[in-house]
């Protein structure tokens, strides 16, 4: 499994002379991608089971305020974020197992988009941004993952469904039109994925140092101003 690099590393560990946070580096998500393929392939070789099949992730779709227009603060899913890194809404990821290659799938905006929230990206900006092996349109996702496909049948999903042992929620498995054309796995991923998320790489450390400081910085300003307050 191919390890960030030093530099990578080396801009996550710097400590932050502000309370303002750094860029998560995109060599996190790729890392995180070739260490859930390798443990997936792992199990499915101790099961007798074929490298076919893909994993399939659904990102977090945008929410208003009840029934108004007013779109809140979005936040992306958690187990999305740690494999793709996209901070945009409407998003599906997807990785290969036989082959490795990583894709995403970018919502198709319509042309007003433009005029109220900005410039229309196209999907190979999306590729550049997120180090992933393709981008193509969520509306290309069943006649993508059918072609990419190696197996026999109908193609394989690895999706994600678990229960949540904080929240007593369960993980929403990816859906979209034209599903019925897959075969479904819903109890292989949950598990493998989680089980990933809790080890913890240097680069995930040294990200973490950074959430500590910054929280350990907020509470110094917080006391120092009372303490002020309380002089004067």
């Amino acid at each position: 499994m191919a390890k960030p690099s030093r530099e990578a590393i080396s801009m996550a560990s710097t400590s932050p002379s502000s309370l303002s946070p750094p860029k998560v580096p995109m060599e996190l998500p790729v890392s995180n991608r070739q260490k859930l393929l390798k443990s997936l392939r792992q199990h499915l070789s101790n099961s007798s089971r074929p490298h076919h099949g893909f994993v399939l992730l659904q990102g977090g779709e945008e929410q208003t305020r009840y029934c108004t227009d007013h779109i809140e603060l979005f936040r992306q899913e958690s187990y999305f974020a740690y494999l793709f890194g996209v901070r945009e809404p409407g998003f599906y990821g997807a990785i290969d197992i036989a082959t490795g290659k990583s894709i995403l799938f970018a919502p198709r905006l319509p042309a007003d988009y433009a005029v109220w929230l900005g410039e229309i990206k196209p999907v190979s900006y999306f590729q550049e941004r997120y180090m992933v092996s393709m981008v193509y349109y969520t509306d290309e996702i069943v006649q993508l993952l059918v072609d990419q496909y190696k197996g026999s049948g109908k193609p394989l999903l690895f999706l994600l469904h678990g229960l949540n042992t904080d929240s007593n929620n369960f993980s929403k498995p990816a859906e979209f039109e034209g599903i019925e054309n897959f075969e479904r796995d819903l109890t292989t991923l949950h598990p493998i994925l989680t089980e990933c998320r809790v080890c913890k790489s240097d680069l995930e450390l040294a990200l973490i140092q950074i959430a500590n400081n910054i929280s350990s910085e907020a509470h110094v300003e917080v006391i120092t101003l009372f303490h002020s307050l309380d002089n004067n």
